[in-house]
């Protein structure tokens, strides 16, 4: 039997982009860059499970700034699909790749 109760529906990881790129400069709330945001989050876990600071992004190794600590906090913020500070983090992630947003 289908849920039809719609307080009980769980975003999928497209909303959960749009609702934190509504609060975040370096989100730009589309689907293709959507599309690039899923890519590096995927890489950011990859780094964090690996205890390690070096990624690699569209076949080029980056050294990040941030701490694991914080990459977990962004990944939290974006698996509730709540906006937190700790987004704002992502200018790092910007900063070395040489893009504006995600």
């Amino acid at each position: 039997m289908k849920n039809n109760n719609p307080s009980k529906h769980r975003p999928n990881d497209y909303e959960r982009y749009i609702l934190i790129s509504e609060n975040c400069k370096y989100l730009q709330g589309t689907y293709p860059n959507f599309l690039k945001f899923k890519e590096l989050m995927f890489t950011l876990t990859q780094m964090v499970s690996k205890q390690s600071n070096t990624y690699t992004y569209n076949g080029e190794v980056y050294v990040s700034k941030l701490t694991n600590a914080e990459i977990s906090k962004i990944q939290d913020s974006y698996d509730t699909g709540t906006f937190t500070s700790h987004l704002n983090k992502l200018k790092y992630i910007c900063m070395d790749l040489g893009i504006r947003s995600f």
